[in-house]
């Protein structure tokens, strides 16, 4: 705690004011934090004629009514022993202590140098292997001889980095790093990059820069890397350049001797974060290797057998993968983890994209035999809801014809107005009176609009409108044209399809009630309820909310349909409670509504309150009518 505080009094100025949220990005915490902080700071600072002032909209200054009060604070913040005074602050203190000493060390030694009980000591221990196990690292324990951390030094360089660099808690381990010489490394990268024309998101640099900066000062204290195997210096040109001028240059600065696996490692990093794509692309150093290639094509084969969603002719998409896939295979091979800083948007806004990235990784985790982490599976997600986006194109709009009974006239100023309140619906008006209708083609158009009564029979649906298509007709004409547009809705979800007495106790024993009704109905191939069971050993159909949507893991019927059941209590699916579920099969036959079909289904799934009040009032028109009006919103 005195650390921070020492730090907030060095940041704060005696001459201008300074912000909380100012303050608080400088020391990596909340402006509550800060503000908390602040208090305790005024406190200490009573004895030495120090006060902290502050100004709305302006922020905190320092007041100092006695000679050297702050210089005096200072030294009686900095005098203490210098120990841990919280048992967050233990934990850390101890888990750099371990990831820096790399030989045994026993408890008792520990518990003088950290001036605590051996059973506190035990609890930070536990603490401490908490943390290292998440980077794949152990405490080692030895009798006679106390503890010690044991692991790769690759994932030791990754918990320094991330548990203290990332985090702005150098001053934990000042004995070993130093935020001048991070800030000056951050640079020399910075440089080079431009130099090299290689292109990083922020985060990018930041994890770069943090590994880069803890491998450095590993290898003053001795610990070096070793790999298995060399990397490809054809496919990693540019990054090979870069990693060995920056081993040059750290050299010069430090006195470090950068080894070929030293200088793979800068390698590694680099081209583990960078994007690739764009003025790589056009340099000629982004070269598809046939090995990412067939995984992409994999990836794109799966969407397609499961969800019969055509993205395998899709170009654009398909290279888009490729790059990012290149970046990705550094990432996955050397387990090196990103953030996704848009992770929680993407998983609200874009459930659908979300869920092919999840269904498709399952290629990516059989080749890599690890599991893929949520950050990558977000960045996949955003690539397939791109190319969704793109194949949806123009929305089909309507082609109607105006029967008007008072002119030429009026007939021309009713065709004028449907086109300024309708052009966005329409693809063509055509315009006749009552004597021309029995000789006018009806399969040119998709609607009428009368404004006059229309005796004879006509194959197309008819609405009456008044002669200047005031206000109420507006409305009217608005409904039926978005009506038309969402009828692809009703080639889904049927009434008879909406089921509102399953029970069960397990998710097996709904799918099968499930199953067993649709059976009834229209009869079900063989094997269907087992292909659906299957799926659900794949990956889960939950998907929060009390929502789950289990299909067969392969196309067996021969039309598509979604039956939707209300459950008569919730149940635990696989990591949810679920009571509505929306079981679905698709078949081989091309549908271009499918995509649109997913996009709205799972856009409902994300309204909660729609969804309560779907199960509330178990009734077929209310699961319709929110399902239009999601459509509605999506298009407007």
């Amino acid at each position: 705690m005195k650390n921070e505080l020492i730090e907030l009094l060095r940041l704060l100025s005696d001459t201008e004011y300074r912000t909380a949220s100012e303050l608080a990005e400088r020391l990596g915490v909340s402006p509550k934090t800060v503000r908390t902080r602040l208090k305790e700071l005024g406190n200490e600072g009573r004895a030495y004629g120090v006060t902290i002032g502050s100004k709305p909209r302006f922020g905190y200054i320092l007041l100092e009514s006695e000679n050297d009060g702050i210089l005096r604070l200072e030294e009686s913040l900095s005098g203490g022993n210098g120990l841990p005074d919280s048992t967050s602050e233990r934990t850390d203190y101890l888990l750099v202590y371990l990831l820096n000493h790399a030989d045994y060390t026993k408890l008792e030694v520990l518990c003088d140098f950290l001036c605590v009980s051996r059973s506190t000591l035990q609890n930070s221990v536990k603490e401490v292997e908490e943390i290292l196990n998440r980077y794949e690292l152990q405490i080692d324990r030895k009798p006679g001889y106390g503890i010690c951390a044991k692991g790769n030094e690759f994932d030791i360089r990754r918990c320094i980095g991330e548990c203290f660099v990332k985090r702005n808690m150098l001053s934990i381990g000042e004995k070993f790093y130093s935020a001048a010489e991070l800030e000056y490394l951050a640079g020399m990268i910075f440089e080079l990059t431009e130099k090299y024309k290689i292109s990083l998101s922020a985060n990018a640099y930041e994890d770069l820069i943090t590994q880069i900066y803890v491998a450095m000062k590993r290898m003053k204290h001795g610990c070096r890397i070793c790999f298995q195997e060399t990397y490809d210096q054809e496919k990693y040109q540019i990054e090979s350049r870069v990693a060995s001028e920056l081993a040059e240059r750290i050299r010069e600065w430090q006195k470090i001797e950068y080894d070929p696996n030293e200088i793979q490692y800068i390698l590694i990093y680099l081209a583990g974060n960078r994007m690739v794509g764009g003025s790589d692309q056009e340099s000629g150093n982004f070269v598809i290797r046939e090995e990412i290639d067939r995984l992409v094509v994999k990836m794109l084969e799966l969407i397609y057998d499961e969800y019969r969603i055509e993205l395998r002719n899709n170009f654009s998409l398909r290279m888009a993968l490729n790059q990012h896939m290149v970046p990705f295979d550094i990432r996955m091979r050397y387990n090196i983890r990103i953030k996704n800083p848009i992770l929680d948007e993407i998983k609200q806004n874009y459930v659908f994209g979300y869920t092919l990235a999840q269904r498709s990784a399952v290629v990516l985790e059989k080749f890599y035999s690890q599991s893929i982490p949520d950050s990558e599976l977000g960045y996949f997600a955003m690539l397939f809801v791109y190319a969704l986006e793109q194949g949806r194109g123009e929305i089909e709009k309507a082609r109607i014809l105006i029967v008007c009974g008072a002119g030429r006239a009026t007939s021309m100023f009713l065709k004028y107005k449907f086109e300024q309140e309708f052009g966005e619906y329409l693809e063509k008006i055509y315009v006749c009176g009552l004597h021309e209708l029995s000789k006018f083609d009806f399969e040119k158009i998709d609607y009428v609009f009368a404004t006059v009564p229309i005796q004879i029979r006509i194959p197309k649906p008819i609405t009456e409108v008044g002669q200047f298509l005031g206000g109420p007709d507006i409305l009217k004409v608005r409904r039926m044209l978005e009506k038309g547009r969402m009828d692809f809705l009703d080639d889904y979800y049927k009434k008879e399809q909406f089921f509102t007495d399953i029970g069960g106790d397990t998710k097996e024993e709904v799918i099968c009630n499930i199953c067993a009704r649709i059976q009834e109905q229209r009869g079900l191939p063989e094997g269907f309820c087992d292909a659906v069971l299957k799926r659900e050993e794949l990956a889960q159909t939950d998907f929060g909310n009390l929502i789950s949507m289990p299909h067969p893991y392969k196309i067996v019927t021969e039309e598509t349909f979604v039956y939707v059941a209300v459950l008569e209590k919730e149940i635990l699916w696989t990591k949810n409670p679920v009571q509505l579920v929306f079981l679905t099969a698709v078949s081989g036959r091309e549908d271009k509504n499918l995509p649109r079909f997913y996009e709205v289904t799972t856009e409902f799934f994300l309204q909660s309150e729609m969804i309560k009040t779907v199960i509330r009032e178990k009734d077929f028109e209310v699961l319709m009518q929110m399902l239009r009006q999601i459509y509605y919103m999506q298009e407007h």
